[in-house]
C-alpha cells in the first residue's frame, strides 16, 4: 500500500497560533480584573440592576456551571455555547433578565478576549506564511468562550485569517475536540482524506 502523502495542515489556536491567557498581563495593567472574576462581576452587576442578589450566590453558581461544562466537554466532546452557559446559570438561581440585557451579557463574555487580544505565538506569521505555500490549512479549535466569530476576528487582526482554507470551531460544529467528526469535517472541507 503506497504511503500517503501530507496535504493539509491544521492548527488548534490556544498556544500554536495566540499564547493563551497573554491577554492577562494586559487586564491587569489596565486595572480590569482577570477574565473568570470578570464574568462573575458583569452576571451580578446584569443582576443586582434587576433585583438584589448575593455575590457569592453568583459565584457559586459560575462555579457549578463552570463545573458541568467543563464535565460536558471532556466527557461527551461539546462545548456549550456562552448562552447555554448562561441559561444554565441563571435557571440555577432561579433568575430571568430581559432579551436585551442577556444578549448584551452574552455579548459581553463572548467578546472580552477583542477587547485585551492575545499575543500571537512568535513565530507563527512566518511558519503558517511558509506552510501555505506547500499545504493546504485550516483551524479546528475549541470554542470556550469566544465563538467562532470572535475566534475569526482575532485571526482577522493578526492577519493570519486568509491563509486559512477551512475554520471549525466547536460552537459552530456542535463537538469538541477530540470527537473524530470535528477532524473529519476538516478534512473533508479541505479536500482530503484524513490520512493525508
Amino acid at each position: 500500500m503506497a504511503e500517503k502523502r501530507i496535504r493539509a495542515v491544521t492548527f488548534d489556536l490556544w498556544d500554536c497560533v495566540f499564547i493563551d491567557d497573554s491577554d492577562e498581563p494586559k487586564r491587569r495593567a489596565a486595572a480590569r480584573p482577570p477574565k473568570p472574576v470578570e464574568r462573575r462581576e458583569l452576571v451580578h452587576r446584569f443582576l443586582s440592576a434587576q433585583a438584589p442578589i448575593e455575590r457569592s450566590a453568583v459565584d457559586l453558581a459560575y462555579d457549578v456551571v463552570d463545573a458541568a461544562f467543563k464535565k460536558v466537554w471532556h466527557d461527551q466532546f461539546v462545548t456549550w455555547t456562552v448562552t447555554e452557559r448562561l441559561n444554565v446559570l441563571l435557571s440555577g438561581l432561579k433568575r430571568e433578565l430581559p432579551e436585551d440585557r442577556f444578549r448584551e451579557l452574552v455579548r459581553l463574555h463572548e467578546e472580552m478576549e477583542l477587547e485585551f487580544r492575545p499575543d500571537p505565538v512568535p513565530g507563527v506569521h512566518e511558519a503558517v506564511a511558509e506552510l501555505a505555500r506547500r499545504y493546504r490549512l485550516g483551524v479546528i479549535s475549541d470554542a470556550v468562550f469566544s465563538p467562532g466569530r470572535a475566534l475569526r476576528e482575532l485571526l482577522r487582526g493578526e492577519g493570519l485569517l486568509d491563509y486559512f482554507e477551512t475554520l471549525i470551531f466547536s460552537d459552530e460544529a456542535g463537538r469538541s475536540k477530540p470527537a473524530p467528526a470535528i477532524f473529519r469535517a476538516a478534512a473533508e472541507a479541505l479536500g482530503v482524506e484524513p490520512a493525508e
